[in-house]
């Protein structure tokens, strides 16, 4: 992860798959996020099963992004910006909780 808003890898686009499901690709690496079996998350060239995730807007007006795949596990940041293994991940985590910017060009 990074602080800065103005770093180019900040960017991300979000993909509609099906109704609430989407792919997260990271606009400057031309990358997509996965979530393999063993909880890690990396960036795969072509969409894969593992790179779909389905978006919910919690209650609190956070976005939280779950694995289709492997449904219990979630994306989550660390306070230090490094990623949190799905495996590790759940429901009421801080770490889950993503806040979606519109982009500026």
């Amino acid at each position: 992860g990074v602080r800065e808003k103005s770093d180019p890898h900040v960017k991300l686009q979000l993909q509609a798959e099906e109704r609430g499901v989407v792919s997260i690709k990271g606009v400057c690496a031309n990358r997509y996020l996965a979530m393999k079996e063993d909880g890690r998350l990396l960036a795969s060239k072509c969409v894969t099963e593992e790179c779909f995730f389905f978006e919910r807007l919690e209650s609190n007006n956070y976005n939280t992004y779950r694995s289709r795949k492997y449904s219990s596990w979630y994306v989550a940041l660390k306070r230090t910006g490094q990623y949190k293994l799905g495996s590790k991940t759940g429901p009421g985590q801080k770490a889950i909780l993503f806040l979606p910017m519109s982009a500026k060009s």
